[in-house]
């Protein structure tokens, strides 16, 4: 999942086009990329929806974030959360039950690539 992110990053980086999603040029760059370094023949519909799946997880948790206050260990990088609370937030957001047990999996990229998307996007 690194490798895919930071080629997106890379991409958004190189386009500078804040507050919109990859143009097509990027998305070719980006298969093309992954595919040779991985040695595997990837279609543009797996990278549209690992794009779509993550950018719902990097919200999940932005979300998550600003709903648990001090529920969140700076240091872990992890919510700890009774179970009440976990099944109450799973209730109104069924996407953060994959913080339960752990942190957002490459935070620093997550957030440069995704803090400042526009939710109308396409890939």
């Amino acid at each position: 999942m690194y490798t895919y992110l930071a080629l997106c990053k890379r991409e958004l980086d190189i386009s500078k086009d804040v507050g919109s999603g990859l143009s097509k040029a990027s998305w070719a760059k980006i298969r093309e990329d992954y595919n040779t370094k991985f040695n595997i023949t990837r279609e543009p519909k797996y990278f549209s929806n690992v794009w779509f799946y993550q950018k719902a997880k990097y919200n999940a948790w932005t979300w998550l974030l600003r709903r648990t206050g001090n529920g969140f260990n700076a240091e872990t990088r992890m919510f700890h959360l009774s179970p009440e609370e976990w099944d109450a937030l799973i209730k109104i957001n069924e996407n953060v039950i994959t913080f339960r047990k752990c942190g957002l999996l490459h935070e620093d990229l997550m957030k440069a690539i995704f803090a400042n998307r526009v939710a109308t996007e396409h890939v």
